[in-house]
């Protein structure tokens, strides 16, 4: 009989202490699809449900997760994330009903006010580049937050230690900041490579033979600072060099580039 006590005990005590977080996603994209699988991964969460304009179920939302295309079908979560893009954000917050509970955007360059008919609700910004193949460590990527109450904010804190280890609060205005040095960091980048790239395939080069130099150019930055790490022709201010790429260039597209870059590079050496 203690036994048996004590057992109910404890489980009473377990049911108490231990509350498992619901979490809805409204969107099925590459943010979406990251975050379902951290959720699904970790025993202090739990996906209650996808919302989805598709008619049918995308293919990469498994097929034990309620999938919804009518946003009014929606169960009561703690947490609403709007994996959505920026300028649907406000469309499906005003369509959204949350009663008490929080409502989160994920993007960058969003105010967190478009969320204002919500009584909680605040942003959790991931500092990364998400896509359907990457198996990201998400432990490793700053969280930015921001809430429209102090309560609202420790919920949010306490959500993203969940999911990672570096929580940092951080207004709108900064945000937007973090995001336009995100776009310059990463898509900016991604953009010279798939310029270099046609430059070489316009010259019956193979595009491949770069992929060793961009990949070490990224393994630089694990060891130095960026600046540290820049190299070429810009660097050294050798004119000579330039002025043969600029000739080479003359009849490409991409000779403004060249020349903006270059005279960017030069002005930070100086």
């Amino acid at each position: 009989a203690n036994l048996i006590k004590t057992f109910k005990s404890f489980v009473v005590n377990f049911i108490i202490n231990y509350k498992v977080v619901t979490i809805t996603l409204l969107g099925t994209g590459k943010l979406s699809f990251n975050f379902m699988n951290e959720i699904l991964k970790n025993k202090s969460l739990h996906l209650n449900q996808i919302y989805g304009r598709s008619k049918f179920r995308p293919k990469h939302i498994s097929d034990n997760i309620d999938y919804i295309k009518d946003i009014h079908n929606l169960k009561e979560s703690d947490f609403y994330f709007l994996c959505v893009s920026d300028s649907q954000i406000s469309n499906i917050s005003n369509t959204l009903h949350s009663k008490d509970k929080v409502v989160l955007h994920l993007s960058g360059s969003t105010d967190i006010n478009v969320l204002s008919k919500h009584k909680n609700y605040g942003v959790l910004y991931p500092l990364q580049t998400f896509s359907y193949k990457s198996k990201l460590l998400f432990k490793e990527i700053p969280m930015l937050i921001e809430a429209n109450n102090k309560e609202t904010l420790k919920k949010i804190k306490n959500l993203a230690k969940l999911f990672a280890n570096r929580i940092i609060k951080m207004n709108t205005k900064k945000r937007l900041v973090c995001h336009i040095s995100a776009t310059i960091a990463n898509n900016f980048s991604n953009h010279m490579i798939v310029s270099a790239e046609k430059i070489l395939e316009a010259n019956n080069i193979e595009k491949d033979l770069i992929k060793p130099l961009v990949n070490e150019t990224f393994e630089k930055l694990k060891r130095m600072n960026a600046i540290d790490a820049q190299t070429g022709p810009a660097v050294r201010n050798d004119k000579g060099t330039i002025n043969k790429h600029i000739n080479q260039l003359n009849e490409s597209d991409f000779l403004n580039l060249y020349k903006e870059i270059t005279k960017n590079i030069i002005s930070n050496e100086l």
